[in-house]
């Protein structure tokens, strides 16, 4: 049917949804706000809707008890805001009941609990340090073997280059390569290839044994490892022995004696980077306990060093030092480029077992320790009047304030909880290096920084091109440990400046012990 048949078609297609959609929403409006009066009506109302509901929970209300003092009329029953107070009875030789009076204590309670935490260290807070992804054993000993080993490629040009690309040349290549020994390349690859070897292994043995014979694999595969680590260089000192005087031979071996002193007759620095497990803390309050803790961190730091520093000077020994060693006498090359080289290998092996064994995550825990340790320093103010100085007792913790004395000497706690002992400056070097592990780090960082800022400048300065081609592959892994460090001083500063806000907002009481 057309409009033209039926003139109320226009109405009921344009105007009538009009219409019922303004009625729907005037209603929907007065509907809602006639919710909003009902909710907000009354308090009572409120009470009898929350009550009425089965599926919330209220606490219930706390039950306070107000003193009233010795004379008070009222002594029981309940006062208006419907607190109760219970009067003292007592039963008299009659049997009757009398009412007795307690005198109030002269402190309030309130006092009373602030003079007993004051005298209890408060105990420092830690906060959970986030994961920060790290080097695998087998993907950091890849890398190393590899810097290590193109680091021994570049000395040997640094030696034996040729100037192969003038028109006259008689030789097409960039070395000598017959003036090279062969098996004091074999020597030095196979000091450098050790502990590769035996990650290799043992990835393997993981991926193929079950987790249960791990332990008695792993023991199996050092042993065979350090056999036939021993054997090749026994093998190739044999035929180096044949061709040099005793006096390089002595160079060659001169590490194992440095070895020896530092670790003994222990096989597991010689094959791996770190043979422990990586140290846990304990949050206590015995201060016998902390002291112990921070004795085997600090054991456990200082093996660390030790690992570092013979690591990074062992593979420098090698891999730079050693053929220039063995150059041959009538050999002449420039001895300052050779040793640069071995000045920068040296520094880019420290920084990277430096950042391998001392990472942020590693420092979080002596950190902790540190805190429970606390410090104390020399008080030059000891011989005020009327100050009271207590012995310095082992078994018991001390707080932020307290004087000691100990060994004659009269010391005063500077942290908010103290177990050091006063006159260990192990003790006090500990927390120093420890209390905020963001210096160390960013300390590493400044020097890692400088070196790269160093080879930076030199590589602009370089003029020969086998000096610019050994700075420029050894930045590539300067850049690699610079990312880490940066990466490990970021961190650890949010965290720790975050902590020391904490510890300053629970800023913990001040007082002297008796």
């Amino acid at each position: 049917m057309s409009c033209t048949e039926n003139e109320s078609g226009p109405f009921v297609v344009f105007f009538l949804p009009a219409v019922v959609g303004c009625l729907t929403i005037l209603l929907a409006r007065r509907w809602a706000n006639s919710q909003v009066s009902n909710t907000s009506s009354t308090a009572v109302s409120r009470r009898r809707k929350i009550i009425k509901d089965p599926l919330i929970k209220r606490p219930l209300p706390q039950i306070t008890t107000k003193m009233m003092p010795p004379g008070s009329k009222k002594t029981t029953g309940v006062n208006k805001k419907g607190a109760f107070t219970v009067a003292d009875e007592e039963i008299n030789g009659t049997g009757k009941k009398i009412r007795s009076s307690r005198a109030a204590p002269t402190t309030p309670p309130n006092v009373v609990s602030e003079v007993k935490l004051a005298d209890v260290p408060v105990a420092p807070k830690h906060i959970p340090f986030p994961y920060i992804p790290q080097d695998g054993n087998l993907l950091f000993e890849a890398m190393t073997f590899v810097f290590t080993l193109v680091a021994t490629g570049l000395q040997f040009l640094n030696l034996y280059r040729t100037a192969w690309w003038l028109p006259h040349s008689y030789t097409n290549q960039a070395m000598n390569f017959y003036l090279i020994d062969p098996h004091l390349v074999a020597f030095i690859v196979t000091i450098i290839f050790r502990k590769l070897l035996l990650s290799i292994s043992l990835a393997i043995l993981r991926g193929v044994l079950a987790p249960k014979l791990m332990p008695h694999a792993t023991i199996a595969a050092r042993m065979f490892i350090l056999g036939v680590v021993l054997g090749a260089l026994s093998w190739c000192t044999y035929f180096i022995v044949l061709k040099y005087p005793v006096v390089k031979i002595f160079y060659l071996l001169y590490p194992a004696v440095i070895y020896f002193l530092l670790f003994g007759f222990q096989s597991g620095p010689f094959l791996e980077l770190n043979t422990s497990d990586p140290p846990l803390h304990c949050c206590t309050h015995d201060a016998a306990q902390i002291r112990t803790e921070v004795e085997a961190l600090r054991h456990d730091f200082n093996d660390r060093m030790k690992k570092i520093i013979f690591n990074s000077v062992v593979g420098a020994y090698y891999s730079s030092f050693i053929p220039c060693t063995f150059a041959q006498p009538y050999l002449y090359y420039e001895v300052y480029a050779a040793s640069q080289q071995t000045a920068f290998v040296w520094a880019g092996l420290f920084a990277r077992y430096v950042s391998q064994l001392v990472s942020a995550t590693y420092c979080d825990v002596p950190h902790r320790s540190a805190l429970h340790l606390g410090r104390w320093k020399p008080d030059n103010n000891s011989c005020t009047e009327g100050t009271e100085v207590a012995t310095w007792c082992a078994g018991r913790m001390w707080s932020r304030g307290a004087r000691v004395s100990c060994n004659g000497r009269v010391y005063i706690a500077t942290t908010p909880a103290v177990a050091a002992d006063p006159a260990s400056v192990v003790h006090t070097r500990f927390h120093t290096v420890f209390a905020n592990p963001s210096l160390l780090l960013c300390a590493m960082l400044c020097l890692q920084l400088s070196l790269i800022i160093l080879q930076l400048c030199l590589l602009f300065s370089s003029i020969q091109w086998h000096n610019f081609l050994a700075i420029v592959i050894l930045l590539f892994i300067n850049y690699y440990t610079l990312f880490k460090m940066v990466r490990d001083y970021l961190v650890a500063w949010k965290v720790y400046k975050a902590e020391n806000m904490i510890q300053d907002k629970n800023g913990p009481l001040h007082s002297v012990p008796n």
